[in-house]
C-alpha cells in the first residue's frame, strides 16, 4: 500500500470539482477545490477523508485503470498508461478557474 500511495504526485486535481459534458468531455474546476485540500496540495484530514468528504473516491489500481474523471496529468494515470494498462476512453478535458467554459 506504501508503494502505491508514493506514486501520487500530489497535484490535487482529483480534489477539483469535475462535470461531464457529453460523451467525452470533462470540465475540471480549478477554481472549486475540496474544503480539506491544503495549499500544498496535500488532504488536510487524509486519514480521515471517507468519513468527512463523501466526494472523495480512494485510488484503487481498478480507478488508475478505468476512470475517465481522472485527468491526464495524475501520476496514477501516468502510471498506468507507462505500463500499457490505462483502459479508460480517451476523453477531451477543459481545465479553468471559473465556471464560464460550461454550457
Amino acid at each position: 500500500m506504501k508503494y502505491w500511495e508514493s506514486i501520487c504526485s500530489r497535484c490535487g486535481l482529483c480534489c477539483h470539482s469535475k462535470v461531464k459534458i457529453g460523451k467525452r468531455l470533462w470540465y475540471l474546476d480549478l477554481g472549486s477545490k475540496c474544503a480539506f485540500l491544503s495549499e500544498d496540495s496535500t488532504c488536510s484530514v487524509y486519514p480521515q477523508r471517507f468519513r468527512l468528504c463523501p466526494e472523495c473516491r480512494k485510488l484503487t489500481l481498478l480507478r488508475a485503470l478505468t476512470a475517465e474523471w481522472l485527468p491526464p496529468q495524475c501520476a496514477y494515470v501516468q502510471w498506468a498508461k507507462r505500463h500499457h494498462i490505462r483502459f479508460s476512453r480517451r476523453c477531451e478535458w477543459v481545465m479553468a478557474l471559473d465556471e464560464t467554459h460550461i454550457e
